[in-house]
């Protein structure tokens, strides 16, 4: 006898207003939710109303009661709307429209607060989104560091360090 495969238990996505900042993260928890649950989400149709189910007011309510009317018609169009073109759509519509810029402008207010090997989380995660080469890199970096330890990689004794790996290195 074969046993039935279960529903993978994962979190459900937040409810998302339509604030651009959450726009990445939603669409983030709604296709890993899709992708551990297969056998649930066998159509784009289910999916589509997966993602609009999570959608509330402000803005995102515009967009989500357009798509709404359209899939619940059963019309022929929303058939035509493959799911990858409707992710697509969502991202034109709700995220940011210049995410390196607004990594830049993080970047440009993080500071370290607490552990150093924190700190070097956040800054890779934003620094992979902007477009900054190893130089400018190297200037955010400092800038979120506090004064006292940027002093002391500065005057350390084995010399000048000349990449961001090796900056992150001798913060942590």
């Amino acid at each position: 006898m074969v046993a039935a495969e279960k529903e993978v238990k994962a979190v459900l996505p937040r409810a998302f207003t339509g604030q651009r900042k959450e726009a990445k993260k939603f669409l983030r928890e709604v296709l890993l939710y899709i992708t551990l649950n297969p056998k649930t989400f066998t159509n784009n149709r289910t999916k589509k109303l997966f993602l609009l189910s999570y959608m509330m007011d402000r803005p995102g309510e515009f967009w989500k009661n357009e798509k709404i009317d359209v899939l619940l018609a059963y019309n022929s169009d929303a058939k035509k709307v493959a799911w990858s073109k409707f992710i697509e759509d969502f991202k034109t519509s709700f995220e940011p429209l210049d995410t390196a810029l607004e990594a830049q402008m993080k970047l440009r207010d993080l500071k370290m607060k607490e552990r150093a090997d924190k700190y070097t989380y956040q800054f890779t995660y934003l620094a992979n989104q902007t477009e900054y080469n190893d130089a400018a890199q190297i200037e955010a970096f400092k800038r979120g560091l506090p004064k006292s330890l940027m002093l002391k990689i500065m005057t350390r004794p084995e010399g000048k360090l000349d990449t961001i790996k090796e900056w992150m290195s001798a913060a942590i």
